[in-house]
């Protein structure tokens, strides 16, 4: 699996790597972020969401069972990933055939997590790289074959998805016994924290690319060069810390809680020192002029600080990856009123700080709502009513 996580991390780096050298810091690697941005939220709140209902589920229940039970879910959120990438990069661009290629991409993106999540609670985790893998390499080969723009890399995604998704779907078959009954209902209380909890917090790009326009022509791109090598020191740490600690939390929450707190300090300082050492690897002027020379302009200039500045969100991002899952097992609702404290706090700084100190304020907003984050888990899990 290390191996496997190392091959996805050079990938995505190849990815970011070639939209650097063919799009810079432009309008146009503004717009594919953006679409960018959409499609990974629709990936990552569809997993959080399948994540927390399936993988406690009973092994018993067939993966083709519960797709059909959740069918209307997924279909509401690809309806909502479109509406959120049709008012994300606003209606000056809805002309452009990028935007309708990322569209198709969010749709394609919810089905996958599905299969991904059913994928995990298989134990084959393996067979979901198939759709980490076909994303950037679907990526690269778009940005090679039609260079100069958006849409080469955005139909090269897309088509990555696909393959991916055919991939995994065997998976689906195979996800657990030879029981068709359904799965046990839960309560509309909960469902609905788990998706609100999965939008607020399990994406971290929607806010940044919906106030993105509050930045100058190339920012957002620039942006989001900084934070693929923040993302490359925690991704693959966060996706195996939620499988983990939700089957840790999965029979007996509050006992499990300590021990996940303890890892959820040593997360945290591991994931801040690796993005710290990151940005001051990009201050050192050797390394700087090898990126710099590779990629054609000076990048590490532009993005070195950006990076520095997001070592205390990696870290308590991590730390906060870890340490919720006890509370999500036990009732996400009590995760509901710091979800929306955080992101509101965000918000505001996102807002009043863009134009204060530039794109600093997206790093400073995102630790603001990892702070806020600490109080719903940090003294252990709690049901409604407590």
């Amino acid at each position: 699996m290390a191996g496997l996580s190392v091959v996805t991390l050079l990938l995505g780096a190849t990815r970011e790597f070639l939209i650097a050298r063919e799009l810079r810091a432009s309008g146009a690697a503004d717009l594919f972020f953006r679409g960018l941005v959409a499609v990974s939220a629709a990936r990552m709140v569809g997993l959080s969401l399948y994540r927390s209902r399936w993988i406690p589920a009973p092994r018993e229940l067939l993966g083709t069972v519960l797709l059909r039970q959740e069918r209307w879910v997924s279909l509401a959120m690809a309806a909502v990933g479109v509406a959120a990438l049709l008012a994300i990069v606003g209606p000056g661009a809805w002309a452009d055939p990028t935007v309708w290629v990322f569209a198709l991409g969010v749709g394609l993106a919810v089905h996958g997590s599905a299969l991904r999540a059913l994928a995990e609670r298989a134990g084959r985790e393996r067979r979901g790289f198939a759709l980490e893998w076909g994303i950037p390499l679907g990526t690269i080969a778009g940005a090679t074959l039609l260079p100069g723009g958006a849409l080469g890399p955005a139909l090269g995604l897309v088509a990555g998805l696909a393959v991916g998704v055919a991939g995994v779907w065997p998976i689906a078959r195979c996800s657990g016994g030879h029981e068709t009954k359904d799965m046990p209902q839960e309560t509309p209380g909960r469902t609905s924290a788990l998706l609100v909890d999965a939008l607020v917090y399990a994406n971290l790009g929607l806010l940044d690319a919906a106030l993105s326009h509050l930045f100058a022509v190339g920012g957002f791109a620039r942006l989001n060069y900084a934070y693929l090598f923040v993302n490359a020191a925690i991704m693959v740490p966060s996706a195996a810390a939620t499988v983990v600690a939700l089957r840790a939390s999965a029979g007996d929450p509050a006992r499990a809680h300590a021990a996940l707190r303890r890892w959820a300090v040593l997360g945290g300082v591991a994931g801040a020192g690796a993005v710290a050492a990151v940005g001051l690897l990009f201050a050192w002027a050797p390394a700087a002029a090898i990126v710099d020379r590779a990629i054609g302009w000076d990048v590490s200039e532009q993005t070195g600080v950006l990076i520095l500045w997001s070592a205390p969100f990696a870290g308590l991002r991590l730390a906060n990856t870890i340490g919720r899952q006890s509370q999500v097992a036990a009732d996400p609702r009590g995760l509901l009123a710091w979800d929306l404290g955080g992101i509101a706090g965000r918000a505001l700084i996102l807002g009043f700080g863009a134009g204060l100190v530039g794109l600093i304020a997206s790093p400073i907003g995102l630790a603001f709502a990892e702070v806020v984050q600490l109080g719903a888990w940090w003294r252990g899990p709690r049901r409604k009513g407590e």
